[in-house]
C-alpha cells in the first residue's frame, strides 16, 4: 500500500514538474513577444502623439464585431487623427483569438443592456457563426456595445501607450547625449 502511494505520489509530482516548466515556457514566449512589440513601437520614426493614438485607433477598431475590418478601419481612424498607420495595425493585436471572446461577450453585454434585445437561448456562448447568421440579435447589440466601449479603450491605451513611448524616448535620448558626451573626450 505504501509503495502504491508512492508510486502515485511520484507520478503527480512529475506531472506538476512537467506543467510547471510548461508554464514557464509560454510565460517567456509571451514576455518575448510583448517586448518585441514595445520595441518596434517605440522605435517607430514618429512623434509620441502619431504612434500613440495610432496604436490607441487600432485597439479601440478592436472592440468592434467587424471582423474582416479591422486593419481597414483602424488605418483609416489614423488617418483622421493624424495617427501612425504601422502603430495602428499593431494596435490591432489587442483582438486576437484568445481576447476576442472576452471582448465579444463584453461587448455583447453592454450592448444588450443598451438596446434591451435579449438572445434567449444564447448563454456565454458566442461565435463568429452566430455574429454573421443572427445579425438583429446578436451583430447589433455587439456593434453598439463596441461603439460605446470603444472611445474608452481608445483613451485608456493612449494614455498607457503615449507614457511607455516617451519614457522610451527620453532614455534614449539621455542615453545618446550621454555617449555624444563620451566621444568628444
Amino acid at each position: 500500500m505504501l509503495k502504491a502511494f508512492k508510486e502515485v505520489k511520484n507520478k503527480w509530482s512529475i506531472l506538476i514538474l512537467k506543467s510547471k516548466s510548461h508554464y514557464k515556457t509560454i510565460k517567456i514566449k509571451l514576455n518575448r513577444f510583448i517586448s518585441y512589440y514595445k520595441l518596434k513601437l517605440a522605435r517607430l520614426p514618429a512623434s509620441s502623439y502619431a504612434i500613440s493614438s495610432g496604436f490607441a485607433c487600432g485597439s479601440m477598431v478592436s472592440f468592434t464585431p467587424l471582423l474582416g475590418l479591422h486593419f481597414i478601419l483602424a488605418v483609416f481612424f489614423a488617418y483622421l487623427i493624424r495617427g501612425n498607420f504601422i502603430a495602428a495595425l499593431i494596435g490591432t493585436i489587442v483582438g486576437n483569438p484568445i481576447t476576442f471572446p472576452f471582448i465579444w461577450g463584453l461587448i455583447y453585454k453592454v450592448g444588450s443592456y443598451l438596446t434591451t434585445i435579449k438572445h434567449p437561448s444564447l448563454g456565454d456562448d458566442i461565435n463568429f457563426n452566430m455574429i454573421v447568421n443572427q445579425t438583429y440579435e446578436i451583430f447589433f447589440p455587439m456593434l453598439v456595445g463596441g461603439i460605446i466601449i470603444g472611445p474608452f479603450v481608445w483613451v485608456i491605451s493612449y494614455f498607457i501607450i503615449y507614457s511607455f513611448i516617451t519614457s522610451f524616448k527620453k532614455k534614449k535620448m539621455k542615453k545618446e547625449k550621454g555617449n555624444r558626451c563620451e566621444k568628444t573626450y
